[in-house]
Parts: structure tokens; sequence; C-alpha cells
């Protein structure tokens, strides 16, 4: 299923250049996906361009997690749920959100191997 068994310092820029595209994206058009929370008819009227951003932000989901499930195996997939874990307390804006999912999930994938590793050694 995946874990951070394989990790090593010669493919960490690929788990780096996944988890940076993503963030950066995020942080970059963060007011354009809040604009979304209120529809496709309310981001339209204030300017964006909504099948644009939807062709653009599957682009860089699909490529970032491509990246991170090449190193990490579909355990990769854990920043699917995260998002929803950390909504409650971040908020709804993607601003926020993104940095607290980035924690959040760090948290969770070491946590979770850690706790892996305790129970059944290598």
């Amino acid at each position: 299923m995946g874990g951070l068994g394989l990790a090593s310092w010669r493919n960490i820029a690929i788990g780096i250049a996944g988890a940076a595209l993503v963030l950066c994206y995020a942080l970059v058009r963060h007011r354009h996906l809040d604009a979304l929370l209120g529809g496709e008819e309310t981001a339209e009227s204030l300017g964006v361009r909504v099948a644009r951003l939807r062709t653009a932000t599957f682009l860089v989901a699909s490529f970032s997690t491509a990246l991170l499930v090449s190193i990490a195996g579909v355990i990769g997939f854990i920043r699917l749920m995260i998002p929803h874990v950390a909504r409650p307390i971040a908020g709804p804006l993607h601003g926020r959100l993104s940095l607290t999912c980035a924690l959040f999930g760090a948290v969770l994938l070491l946590g979770s191997d850690l706790i892996a590793r305790t129970l059944l050694p290598p």
C-alpha cells in the first residue's frame, strides 16, 4: 500500500516538487478558489474563468499526486482526506486552509509511519 520505507535523499526532490507544486498553486489561486465556494455563477460574475480554473486545478492536482504516489505509493492519497479534517479548524478559505493541510498531512503521514514501524518492525 505504500510507505516511507523507500525514502532516500536521491528521490526527495520528487516529493518536494509534488508538494511545492500544489501548495504554490493553492496559495497563488486562493482567491479564485474562494470565489468558487459561492458557486460557479458567482465566481463567473466575479471574473473567474471557471472552466479554465477547473482544468488547471485538475492538472496540478493530478500531476502533483502522481509525483507523490511515485515515491510513497498509494499512501500519497492521504492528501485527499486531510482537507476534510483541517477545514473545521482552518475555515473554508483556501489561503489558511492550504497551509493547515500541509501541516496536518505531514503530521498524519509521519505519525502513522512511526506507529506502523513501532508495531511491525521491518
